[in-house]
């Protein structure tokens, strides 16, 4: 492990735009190439963006070092072509040597697959990750927190949708998603609320959960938009509209892992829905290769299906039998270049371009009273807490650490605080 991976590990980073996979862990690994992922390619997020423009010396600090650590000879930043200014910011900023390569405005063009192919022209294997074919790719938060080398304590997010302009900040972990909504002055009344991106986030009427090292932004909608209804649906309403699709297989034609040649078909997971728990398997197995990106739910379908939410509930049925997926040679279909999905037609389509407003930085400069730190917030297994009820820790303080001979990462206290409660899901501080 080199320096960089160290800090990772020492500093509890993780992947800060997907599943939080320990860094220190990818880091561990030896690669011709290290790819930044500065795509950003989910609607109404900006907080990469705003990263590269406020905090550009920290970020490279942390590329650089990412970079050795692999051994990469290498160096690029995938990012949309559309964000010209930035894109000439960091080819002035950026040490020479470092291939600043524009994307075009696609979904999911941060689909860490595509984002190989599309800069390097290697196709990642059906089954496999970019380090099959000599890559390692990283966000731009996770670059930027092995940069400032010290623990993470906040989390940078944006805040967009239904308030008059779009906002990205760092806020502390373990604060509520109701105080960043008041901060950054969004309305609660009569809305409702997508963790993360349009696309891959969450609906939630649970304004008091904290936010996580994976927590990417918040998205406000009034409370009968369209995409809040389909994104709500229950499994029982899922699985009554499923009998209805008759396999137009525009789910499966747009399907981006499907365009890489990884053979990922919704439309037969559609028919599964039909069948008993043993006969339905041979129709989810292209399931196993989904990267839940949501396109065949959210745009394809010309039904208002909901193929996305079958596909994830065949993996899970998949899993639970043992079934795993099958590591194989791939290569893009010839309809690659001419199916991708614009993003100014998803916004369209979703009902979002009346919120596409402005976006700027904010220093929110919160001080909660309260924090509640949950003990996994990554890939792996949850921290171990290394405190107890009544203990008085510094800001930057160790809460809890990975297990022993475990995936994990460690927790910190974003400020000074006095531990309130340990249980087995999560710490609650009050800050001092």
């Amino acid at each position: 492990m080199g320096n960089a991976g160290s800090i990772a590990r020492a500093c509890g980073v993780v992947g800060a735009g997907g599943a939080g996979f320990p860094t220190h862990v990818k880091l561990s690994a030896k690669a011709e190439v290290f790819a930044v992922n500065a795509a950003e390619c989910e609607p109404l997020l900006y907080k990469d963006q705003t990263i590269l423009e406020e905090a550009l010396p920290t970020f490279t600090e942390g590329l650089m070092m990412c970079a050795e650590a692999v051994g990469a000879t290498r160096v690029l930043v995938g990012i949309k072509e559309k964000h010209r200014e930035v894109i000439e910011r960091l080819r002035d900023g950026l040490p020479p040597g470092v291939d600043v390569c524009p994307l075009r405005d696609t979904y999911p063009s941060g689909d860490e697959h595509i984002l190989v192919y599309d800069t390097t022209g290697r196709t990642v294997p059906k089954g496999g990750i970019p380090l099959d074919v000599g890559v390692v790719v990283n966000n731009v938060e996770t670059i930027l927190n092995v940069g400032a080398q010290k623990p993470v304590t906040e989390k940078w997010l944006t805040v967009s949708g239904a308030i008059p302009e779009a906002l990205s900040g760092k806020v502390p972990l373990g604060i509520t998603l109701l105080d960043v909504l008041r901060a950054a002055g969004a309305p609660t009344e009569g809305m409702g609320f997508i963790v993360n991106g349009p696309m891959m986030g969450f609906v939630t009427a649970d304004l008091l959960q904290p936010v996580t090292k994976t927590t990417s932004g918040i998205l406000v909608l009034p409370a009968g938009h369209s995409l809040l209804q389909r994104k709500g649906r229950s499994a029982q309403a899922v699985h009554k509209i499923a009998y209805t699709c008759d396999q137009c297989m525009r789910c499966s034609d747009f399907c981006p892992r499907d365009l890489l040649g990884h053979i990922v078909k919704p439309h037969k997971a559609m028919i599964s829905v039909g069948f008993s728990p043993d006969e339905a398997t041979a129709w989810q197995k292209t399931a196993l290769y989904c990267c839940e990106c949501a396109l065949c739910t959210l745009y394809a379908c010309p039904e208002d299906l909901d193929p996305f939410r079958v596909m994830v509930e065949s993996k899970r049925a998949l899993a639970a039998k043992g079934v795993r997926p099958l590591k194989e040679a791939a290569e893009p279909i010839p309809m690659y270049d001419y199916r991708r999905t614009p993003t100014s037609m998803l916004v369209r389509r979703l009902d979002l371009d009346r919120f596409m407003a402005p976006h700027r930085f904010a220093d929110f400069n919160l001080h909660p009273k309260k924090l509640t730190l949950p003990l996994k917030q990554h890939a792996g297994v949850p921290a171990r807490a290394v405190v107890k009820a009544g203990d008085r820790v510094a800001a930057g303080g160790l809460l809890a650490d990975i297990p022993e001979g475990a995936l994990g990462a460690k927790i910190f206290s974003p400020l000074a605080a006095r531990v309130l409660s340990v249980d087995a899901q999560a710490i609650r501080v009050e800050v001092a």
